[in-house]
């Protein structure tokens, strides 16, 4: 039973990412899961930099780093500095960034609405156990991960 468990788990996946591919705008594809999650985080902030991203993403800010020089070069942000404050960095999103923002977040909704209509056909008690069930599963991987000194992002 774990076997099937397991590559049900790996179907799910492999089907969700074929199906993304399938409903996305054509302009996401060249961006990966972080990169986009980023442009969302700095579209979401008051005044994003490496840091509130990095906590947002629940990423380090090594990485969160990388992804922003990617973006830049991207052309996807810019960067700018408050004049009363030289020291930090922050992130606004450029015309392009701003596109890529909102072809995610209508993919986003679209994805909720499919799946919440499929999730419709369970009882509450159902439901209720699954939620339990992937909490506690999300929480043993996020274990898993911290063990090896890794950090996740969350959406």
């Amino acid at each position: 039973m774990y076997d099937t468990l397991l590559d049900l788990f790996a179907e799910y996946l492999e089907k969700q990412d074929a199906l993304s591919k399938l409903t996305e705008h054509e302009k996401l594809h060249e961006y990966g899961y972080s990169e986009i999650h980023t442009i969302a985080a700095i579209a979401s902030l008051p005044e994003p930099n490496v840091t509130s991203i990095a906590q947002q993403m629940k990423m380090t800010k090594g990485a969160v780093s990388k992804i922003i020089k990617r973006l830049l070069s991207a052309q996807a942000i810019e960067s700018y500095q408050l004049p009363d404050n030289k020291q930090k960095v922050f992130y606004s999103l450029t015309e392009k960034g701003e596109f890529l923002c909102k072809e995610h977040e209508k993919r986003h909704l679209l994805w909720q609405e499919r799946d919440k209509q499929f999730l419709s056909r369970y009882s509450q008690s159902q439901l209720t156990f699954l939620s339990d069930f992937m909490t506690d599963f999300n929480a043993y991987l996020q274990e898993q991960i911290n063990e090896k000194g890794g950090q996740t992002n969350v959406d």
